[in-house]
């Protein structure tokens, strides 16, 4: 690993908290899917309803893994799509109380976004943030140097 630090240790750390809030996006997408199809989709017939938690599966889930691939690469911004995305499955998870779903899936439904921001802002993820960050800036400093080595011809 760059830097001279063990990946063992790196994983073992952060792999955790990191896989943790893959986990909490897939469960707040998909309860956010389940709460939309029984209550904001409920008049439509049920192929389009099933297109629709078709369409919103492959946008939740296009916008998850782009934003948590970015974060391992180390890319500071990319923290804000996920932390976006925790908050639109919030935002519209919330309103779907006026069309009484089962108090359970609802709940269930707007605690694990509220969980999955806990932990995007947990100490150990903000540290594996700063680590993933360091080690892109050393990889593009050994590129530079690399090519500036190089014999030119």
């Amino acid at each position: 690993m760059i830097g001279g630090g063990s990946l063992k240790q790196f994983l073992a750390r952060y792999f955790p908290v990191f896989m943790g809030t893959i986990f909490l996006g897939c469960f707040s997408g998909s309860a956010l899917l389940v709460l939309s199809g029984g209550t904001y989709w409920r008049a439509l017939e049920p192929s389009v309803r099933s297109n629709y938690v078709g369409l919103g599966t492959l946008a939740l889930v296009s916008v998850l893994v782009l934003g948590n691939l970015m974060i391992a690469r180390g890319r500071a911004w990319a923290i804000w799509w996920v932390a976006g995305y925790f908050l639109a499955c919030l935002a519209a998870v919330l309103p779907t109380f006026a069309y009484g779903p089962h108090q359970g899936v609802y709940v269930f439904a707007v605690l694990l976004p509220l969980l999955g921001l806990l932990l995007l802002n947990s100490k150990r993820h903000r540290e594996m943030r700063s680590k993933l960050i360091e080690i892109r800036h050393q990889r593009e400093r050994i590129l530079q140097s690399a090519k500036a080595s190089r014999p030119r011809r």
